[in-house]
């Protein structure tokens, strides 16, 4: 694992027969700590964590630790919107894409993001089909969230520094079709779909890995769906965190309701209802 994070930081080639040993080490007994120590290195500190990965791949690292990651190999998508190939391809170029865009972020988001677009497209292999002689992919999206999870499990990642990290991922993979689809229609898509969106998942992070998502494919594409999803939720002020609630407990308290799950339940309807809706 370190070979792996230290050829794509310092951009060396691992010699062949160095790569020779590596295949022959056993990693089941690696504890999920190490692993991820290697693994957040490679995301965070290298410009191009593809080369790591790639080298994963070779050395078997991929088959043995990743068993998400490697289910994308071989996986075919329509040519016409991803003439670079499979899941695997495309998913490299979406991690590169997403490493530019996290300078500005603290740690704990930039983790959010690298695992975003990492775990982004774990659903294809599960709904991979060929549809009126098209490679579709439906429902990917909700898919990739078992095995996102499962990935998660792994590496043990959960909250870093209080930053809710596992939430994030999984709303990315859930989400991460909403702002193409969303710019698609519109004229259709109210102020509320934003806020309870953000409910859900930072839409500042979510745009960033729809945006690595759409650059990282082969040939050119209009990517500019991003910045009017961004500018959208950046006008309601909910790029970041859902908007304030108007309505909390103790006001339905004050009106007679008696604390219990029956009052979460109304402020539930509330938060989903008429005001979200507009």
């Amino acid at each position: 694992m370190r070979a792996l994070q230290l050829s794509a930081r310092l951009k060396f080639q691992v010699d062949a027969d160095t790569i020779d040993v590596c295949r022959q080490i056993p990693l089941d007994d690696l504890p999920a700590e190490r692993i991820w120590a290697e693994f957040e290195k490679l995301l965070l500190q290298a410009e191009q964590p593809s080369l790591g990965l790639t080298l994963a791949r070779t050395i078997g690292v991929i088959d043995q630790l990743f068993p998400e990651l490697n289910a994308l190999i071989d996986c075919p998508q329509e040519p016409e919107w991803h003439p670079e190939g499979d899941v695997w391809t495309h998913n490299l170029l979406v991690i590169d894409q997403a490493r530019k865009d996290i300078h500005d972020l603290p740690y704990s988001k930039q983790v959010a993001v690298m695992l975003g677009a990492t775990c982004h497209d774990f659903g294809k292999p599960s709904t991979t089909a060929t549809i009126d002689g098209r490679i579709r992919s439906l429902n990917h999206e909700a898919m990739g969230v078992e095995p996102a999870t499962m990935f998660l499990d792994r590496l043990q990642i959960y909250k870093l520094s209080g930053y809710d990290v596992r939430g994030q991922v999984l709303g990315l993979v859930a989400h991460h079709l909403k702002p193409g689809m969303w710019h698609t229609a519109r004229d259709g898509v109210g102020d509320g779909a934003f806020r309870r969106l953000a409910h859900k998942v930072d839409l500042d992070l979510l745009t960033r890995v729809a945006t690595a998502d759409c650059r990282g494919r082969g040939g050119t594409f209009d990517c500019s769906a991003m910045e009017w999803f961004r500018c959208r939720a950046e006008a309601l002020g909910v790029e970041n965190a859902p908007p304030d609630p108007i309505l909390m407990g103790r006001h339905l308290v004050g009106l007679g309701v008696t604390p219990g799950p029956q009052l979460g339940k109304v402020l539930q309807q509330f938060m989903t209802g008429n005001w979200m809706a507009k």
